[in-house]
């Protein structure tokens, strides 16, 4: 098995990114073989446009998605969205690490969904990406009750239905951690703990 993994947090030293630590250090216990994106200390670009193609007809109106296959078609996306998109080709299963804002992905972590996860290959008709597994570790700002953790949970579940499951991958349930501004040091402690937990019970599933 082989675990790409997406991590989408400006802050090293946020709990949110200490999950990612956990996430390495689980995986190489495992003996797990990983990759990993970090998208901030990359640089990544979030803005998909004209910029990604090399060589489109000039005098074409641009249309995101038929741009994308002419990219496919004549390998002529940029550097940084191949090099995405061929870590993707090698892993069997996709985690993408980050902090719930707004209900939904941190821009950076939604323009790469957008870049690199383009038609033709990853999704559409004759998309050449062979699908895979994918699982969301998400620290949230908290929930007082039960009918608000229901509210992340169904915020969560759509994040996974309009992008992966719509793309026919098969999802592996989330890690959330709330609130963990107001937990204390063992509280989070133990929630790093439980994280390995789940990362271990999950692939060990996903492997059979």
């Amino acid at each position: 098995m082989h675990v790409h993994l997406v991590v989408a947090h400006p802050e090293k030293s946020s709990f949110n990114y200490a999950l990612h630590c956990v996430a390495i250090e689980t995986l190489s216990g495992m003996g797990i073989r990983y990759s990993e994106s970090n998208l901030y200390a990359d640089s990544f670009n979030p803005v998909a446009g004209h910029d990604d193609v090399i060589g489109f007809p000039d005098g074409e109106s641009f249309n995101l998605a038929k741009a994308q296959r002419f990219a496919l078609e004549n390998n002529a996306f940029i550097r940084q969205i191949k090099h995405e998109q061929n870590k993707l080709k090698e892993c069997d299963v996709l985690v993408l690490q980050f902090p719930l804002w707004w209900w939904s992905f941190p821009a950076i972590l939604k323009g790469w969904i957008d870049r690199v996860l383009t038609s033709g290959f990853a999704y559409g008709e004759g998309a050449t990406l062979k699908a895979k597994k994918v699982m969301y570790s998400i620290t949230t700002g908290g929930a007082k009750n039960q009918s608000e953790l229901d509210y992340y949970q169904a915020k969560i579940d759509g994040l996974y239905q309009d992008v992966f499951a719509f793309m026919g991958w098969e999802i592996i349930p989330p890690f959330i951690a709330h609130g963990v501004q107001q937990k204390s040091h063992q509280q989070r402690l133990d929630i790093l703990a439980s994280y390995t937990a789940h990362i271990q019970k999950k692939l060990t599933l996903a492997q059979s």
